[in-house]
């Protein structure tokens, strides 16, 4: 009994050593296919975009002259690209582009005609075949096991080295796009990757191919009509074009002395100030480059200076005459101020007021510009008055000079004296005027007037004064005047003496007791933007009243208005602004050049992976100023807050995800991205050790193209299951060891 029961103890410690033998290798050969088959099936997804070339535009331009040559060259083999054109007319042209297999030695491929989407390889003989593609059951057959636990990929160095001289070259598929595809205006090409046979979209992108073969139209010109277009003002012209395609980008206008002025859009002011003598030439060009015909308007003369008079009465001015006295008047057009004149139109003369003879000059052909009138004076003074005579010179422009004269009465006019300012004057203190008004006989009227304007409101009359509110001085009379209150200032002084002479005299000046207003750079401060480009003018940038000057500095180094600045980070922004009463004013800003778009981190989650059971979904952004702005999951937008900069969320269900997820900064930089991976149920130990070798045996696992994987191509969170299986089977392994240890320590007598 007692050795039957030996012999039996003895019998089963064997089964149970052979069994725990069995076990062992049966788990070494399930960890090592189980990481070969995660590679496979885990392998990130990884594809060559479409490449569109273009030909380049003209300078600052996205608009071709002429159609171009558009060139798609196709370099992705697992997928099929395509492409849509949609022209301004509705007309749609689609293609697409594949990619075969071909041996090294053979012609790269060639692709049939726009709209086809068929890709051929040229024979030695001039014929073309399709390339021909491998069985996937060769495929499979290829990863089989041969029973000595090497698949086909491990093969000796020199078997390996026979099969690469077959190795296959995969040449790109391109499609050219000829000027005769694309109409004038915008074209949509729209090119995107699809996976075959399922259809999914890998890749998406657009272009916009824009042409305009035409120029635009000629220039109108548009103002107020005149006599001969003369002015004596400045006064506005409007200026339009069109173009049908593209658009007007701008206009140039010539303005006179080589002097150009551009209006951007299809329309615009031009002002012309006096100074201005010949015809204004203009062009459009539209958003291609292309200049339209030059137009021409009619001639224009602006000037504003007023024609000469000379007035001689008698032997002398201011000289006694019997019964008649001579007058002689000469009037010039001289042009002294620009070079140029108008011309005269009339000349009047009046006598005690009255008019007394008048020459008109109505050719417009044949300006004249000077001319000389004489007549005689016969109406006699009465009552020891005087009889004044006055001339009314009037130039084609409207500019008017005004004479006058006064015969038999007096010797000398009144005499104005304005002292404490000067005419046009600037200060910043109060003003003290002592107006005097003097005449050496009988001085019968005298007003003083003062208008000020107030800076942002109207003109108003601050002091009218007449003869009887001046002090007395006994040859005439006299003022003192205080004046204190920021303003333009005008005053004028008038008097007249007995004998019917009259005098004035104006002046204007300013009180500026206020600094000047600088605008806007307050509003740069703390800012964050992608460039910096000041385009404020001087009078829409500093307020004041009166003249003023400003200066501008970035970082220290003087800075001029519309030059851009893109370098990253902090700067300063300094303005000074005098105006011209002294006045200074200073505006500071510090803000923040930011262009970088913004990081997103995903956490665990990589694109193309499988996870078990579950995952944790995060997406956070770090950077300053920095926030998630949208994020969908399979399409379904989730819900953010306003300045959210972390989003978590576990997916439990299984199935396949497509994240995008969207970041913004302060600066306006936006950043999107999109990954894809898979949520799969997990089973018990033997369903994850069984199914991938069922698969592998079974010839239903992915196999290679021949070549051995490398294992450090494999994911990491393959390569951490593959470990874990691993170290799981070494615990087995050694728990069974101890136990038949133990069992046969037991057992022994």
């Amino acid at each position: 009994m007692k050795n039957k029961r030996t012999r039996k103890n003895r019998k089963m410690r064997v089964i149970m050593f052979l069994n725990a033998g069995v076990l062992l290798m049966f788990l070494c050969m399930t960890v090592s296919v189980l990481g070969a088959s995660s590679g496979f099936a885990e392998k990130t997804e990884e594809y060559s975009k479409p490449e569109i070339v273009c030909p380049e535009t003209g300078p600052g331009s996205e608009w071709y002259q002429n159609a171009p040559e558009v060139t798609i060259i196709h370099t992705e083999p697992n997928a099929v690209c395509r492409y849509l054109i949609t022209a301004p007319s509705g007309k749609k042209t689609e293609g697409e582009l594949r990619i075969e297999q071909t041996e090294e030695t053979e012609q790269p491929m060639e692709t049939g005609p726009v709209g086809e989407g068929k890709t051929e390889r040229p024979d030695e003989d001039g014929t073309s075949e399709s390339g021909d593609e491998d069985e996937p059951g060769d495929e499979s057959e290829s990863g089989a096991d041969d029973g000595t636990g090497q698949e086909e990929g491990m093969q000796s160095d020199g078997q390996g080295e026979q099969e690469g001289d077959h190795e296959e070259k995969q040449e790109p598929a391109v499609a050219v796009i000829g000027p005769e595809t694309w109409e004038e205006g915008e074209n949509l090409l729209t090119v995107w990757l699809e996976t075959e046979p399922e259809g999914r979209q890998m890749h998406r992108q657009e272009r916009m191919i824009r042409v305009d073969e035409s120029g635009p139209g000629k220039v109108t010109f548009s103002y107020r009509d005149t006599e001969g277009g003369c002015f004596s003002s400045s006064f506005k012209v409007a200026v339009a074009a069109s173009d049908t395609v593209s658009g007007v980008k701008e206009i140039v206008c010539g303005v006179g002395g080589g002097k150009k002025e551009l209006i951007e859009g299809s329309q615009g002011i031009l002002e012309i100030t006096p100074g201005f003598e010949g015809k204004i030439t203009a062009y459009a060009v539209d958003r291609s480059g292309r200049a339209g015909v030059k137009s021409e308007s009619s001639r224009i003369c602006c000037e504003d200076e007023a024609p000469m008079i000379s007035l001689e009465t008698g032997t002398g001015e201011n000289v006694w005459q019997q019964k008649t006295a001579a007058v002689r008047i000469r009037v010039d057009e001289s042009g002294e101020k620009y070079g140029f004149a108008s011309g005269l139109k009339s000349i009047t003369y009046y006598i005690g007021g009255q008019a007394a003879g008048r020459r008109e000059y109505s050719s417009l052909e044949k300006a004249v510009f000077t001319d000389t009138l004489e007549f005689e004076a016969d109406r006699p003074s009465q009552n020891g008055e005087g009889v004044p005579v006055m001339v009314h010179v009037l130039d084609r422009a409207g500019n008017t000079s005004v004479k006058i004269k006064e015969l038999f009465v007096d010797s000398e006019p009144p005499v104005i004296e304005i002292k404490g300012i000067e005419d046009s004057v600037i200060t910043g203190e109060d003003v003290e005027m002592e107006i005097k008004v003097s005449e050496e006989n009988i001085l019968s009227e005298c007003m003083i007037c003062i208008c000020h304007t107030a800076p942002e409101e109207e003109t108003k009359e601050i002091i009218s004064l007449t003869l009887e509110d001046c002090d007395s001085t006994g040859q005439g009379v006299e003022k003192d005047i205080v004046l204190e209150e920021t303003g333009r200032y005008e005053c004028r002084v008038t008097a007249v003496d007995a004998a019917g002479y009259r005098t004035e005299r104006a002046v204007s000046f300013t009180i500026d007791r206020d600094s000047p207003v600088i605008r806007y750079v307050d509003q740069m401060n703390g800012a964050n933007i992608r460039f910096f480009q000041w385009n404020y003018g001087k009078e829409e940038m500093v307020r004041d009243f009166t003249e003023h000057s400003y200066s501008m500095y970035l970082d220290r180094e003087p800075y001029f208005s519309g030059e851009m600045v893109t370098e990253e980070g902090e700067r300063l922004l300094e303005v000074r602004a005098e105006d011209a009463a002294g006045n200074v004013s200073f505006a500071k800003a510090v803000f923040t050049i930011d262009h970088t778009p913004p990081v997103m981190y995903w956490g665990e989650l990589k694109d193309g992976e499988t996870y078990d059971d579950s995952v944790v979904l995060s997406l956070w952004v770090d950077g300053a100023g920095e926030w998630i702005r949208d994020i969908d999951i399979n399409g379904e937008p989730q819900k953010l807050s306003a300045d959210s900069r972390i989003f978590e969320y576990k997916i439990t269900e299984e199935g396949t995800y497509t994240v995008k997820g969207e970041a913004e900064d302060l600066a306006g930089n936006r950043k999107e991205e999109e990954i894809y991976f898979e949520v799969r149920e997990s089973g018990d130990l033997a369903g994850k050790v069984i199914g991938p070798v069922k698969r592998i045996f079974s010839g239903n696992a992915e196999s290679g193209s021949g070549r051995s994987t490398d294992m450090e191509s494999v994911s990491n969170g393959s390569g951490m299951r593959a470990v874990t299986v691993l170290a799981a089977a070494g615990c087995c392994a050694v728990a069974c060891a101890f136990a038949a240890k133990r069992l046969k320590k037991k057992k022994s007598p």
